[in-house]
């Protein structure tokens, strides 16, 4: 079942069944599952026997079952959820108990079932190849998949949440909010609601991108960027002055390193394949990097060379394992490395 199918099953109100609401991204799970709720008119004041909600990893069949069996108070329907079910985790007892339920469920039409597996609970496989669970259940339950929005879906969905509540914002305005706060919609509605009060208690209808810069929270990801950005120019001193305000801010080391690690690990892939004799184009096709990136990091390589950046990842490696085992670590360990590689 896609949303727009699922959509028009709350319009019209052909609602039935068993569905599984899964996916990485969370935000979504729970306002599509709060519109189902609010699609079957579960009373906050009958909420005790019309909705009943348990929680875990492993699925109580029986609690479910019994739960189903109870008719609706003072409503047509009832809502029986189960949060944060671990499907992937199933043995074949538990999976028949699944189709045990699917069963039972005809029998009980006045109640709605409605799984929820975040993250990584419910392997969906792909199109062509669905997960042996897809294969077994995808026609006989009301499957939903939610996956991580992409920059431009997420592009739209922050202006339309900005927009209702009277703010307006430029493409680079929310551009920026996504490099600094990350990809997760829960953490982006937090910032819209800070960012929107922020601009109104300063008489704006609008917000920018200093404002983004000024209060948004920011991730490891973007805090990093100025010093991915000194290693692919090679300039050193920029590098130094990236790493003290990390320092300043008290990112990690730990996620530090492993940017810097991820930055030379493409370098090198790029230096390669140039000297395969790739052209811009394949490399950006074979490591699905955007051409903004793979431009810039074919230019680092020349700066480089292949031999040197393996060199150069062979060092890393070396570092992060002597870290490890009680050698230099932090801050100290990536001065000691970019003095030696940039």
């Amino acid at each position: 079942m896609d949303i727009n199918e699922f959509k028009s099953r709350l319009k019209d109100g052909k609602l039935e069944g068993i569905y599984i609401f899964a996916g990485e991204e969370e935000y979504l799970i729970r306002h599509y599952l709060s519109s189902l709720r609010s699609a079957l008119n579960i009373e906050p004041a009958f909420a005790v026997f019309n909705n009943p909600v348990f929680d875990g990893d492993e699925v109580d069949f029986s609690a479910i079952s019994e739960a189903i069996k109870a008719p609706p108070m003072m409503s047509d329907y009832k809502l029986v959820e189960w949060r944060h079910a671990d499907f992937d985790s199933m043995g074949e007892k538990e999976l028949s108990l699944l189709e045990a339920l699917i069963e039972e469920a005809e029998d009980y039409p006045y109640s709605i079932i409605a799984f929820t597996s975040e993250g990584e609970k419910l392997d969906f496989g792909t199109q062509k190849k669905p997960s042996k669970f897809v294969s077994r259940f995808g026609k006989r339950l009301n499957l939903l998949r939610f996956e991580k929005s992409t920059d431009n879906q997420l592009y739209s969905w922050l202006k339309k949440h900005f927009d209702a509540r009277g703010v307006s914002v430029t493409l680079d305005t929310v551009r920026a909010l996504v490099f600094r706060s990350g990809h997760s919609m829960n953490v982006l509605y937090t910032e819209v609601e800070k960012l929107t009060a922020l601009a109104l208690a300063r008489g704006r209808d609008y917000v920018t991108v200093d404002d983004v810069n000024e209060v948004s929270a920011s991730t490891p990801e973007s805090e990093t960027f100025a010093l991915s950005n000194a290693i692919t120019e090679r300039n050193k001193q920029k590098a130094y002055a990236a790493l003290e305000e990390l320092k300043i801010r008290r990112v990690d080391p730990g996620a530090v390193m492993g940017m810097v690690a991820r930055t030379y690990d493409e370098l090198l892939s790029v230096a390669m394949l140039l000297e395969e004799g790739k052209n811009l184009s394949d490399i950006e096709s074979l490591l699905k990097m955007n051409p903004y990136k793979v431009k810039i990091h074919a230019a680092a390589a020349k700066r480089y060379s292949a031999k040197r950046l393996a060199d150069i990842t062979n060092e890393l490696a070396r570092v992060d394992a002597g870290s490890k085992f009680g050698g230099v670590s932090g801050y100290t360990a990536i001065e000691i490395f970019i003095s030696k590689s940039i």
